[in-house]
């Protein structure tokens, strides 16, 4: 589940967002890297030494990334980063690539200056907020009420997209990282995709990739 809907990187290549897009460094990690970190000193791999205590702001140019948090042993998924997408190190969870990318990263400090000098930031920060305030409600709501199978279902729905006429999910991650996203096990989650296949709701096009046969079934699982 992705926390916004608003893609920065299109907001940074118009004309009124030139200042804010010259502040962010480019940072490139690689698959598995830990991009933020709470139970280390500084919680933040992106800044420099000096700077660990501002912490950062970061968009994702390109790759995957994972959200998370950890407690006993266990590991819950709270989000999935894509191109785009914004996030801060400083939030309490920890956040891991799933591919490799870049990052464009600045200052805390640095990214409330642009909030406060230029209004076009504020608002858009404003609905990428409301938007994340949205989606955590939504991912509670299944941690607490939803079972494996209810919280697989609303991920492939939510990475589904239509293409030449059908609607494919394409997972983009292995299949202990997927187990780990829905809070389960991998034998768990292969056995509700297989019972998925078996039943006609997806049609397995290839390792990682299917295809939603029925969209309606499908919906009825995350209820």
């Amino acid at each position: 589940m992705k926390f916004a809907e608003i893609n920065l990187l299109s907001e940074l290549a118009k004309p009124e967002f030139k200042d804010l897009r010259a502040a962010m460094n480019e940072r490139k990690f690689v698959a598995t890297e830990m991009i933020a970190d709470p139970l280390s000193i500084a919680g933040d791999g992106m800044t420099k030494p000096d700077e660990s205590a501002a912490g950062s702001v970061f968009i994702v140019k390109e790759g995957r990334l994972r959200v998370f948090l950890a407690a006993e042993g266990k590991e819950f998924t709270l989000s999935t980063l894509e191109a785009g997408d914004i996030y801060t190190s400083h939030t309490g969870t920890f956040v891991q690539a799933l591919t490799p990318g870049v990052l464009l990263t600045t200052s805390i400090p640095v990214f409330h200056t642009y909030m406060r000098d230029i209004p076009q930031v504020s608002k858009v920060m404003v609905r990428i907020l409301g938007n994340m305030l949205k989606s955590t409600f939504g991912i509670i709501d299944d941690l607490v009420f939803g079972d494996a199978s209810t919280r697989l279902a609303a991920f492939l729905l939510s990475v589904a997209k239509e293409e030449s006429g059908r609607s494919i999910a394409r997972l983009g991650m292995t299949g202990e990282q997927l187990a780990q996203h829905v809070g389960s096990t991998r034998q768990t989650v292969s056995t509700i995709l297989n019972d998925m296949v078996r039943s006609g709701i997806l049609l397995r096009v290839k390792r990682g990739v299917f295809e939603v046969i029925d969209v309606s079934r499908l919906e009825e699982l995350t209820k």
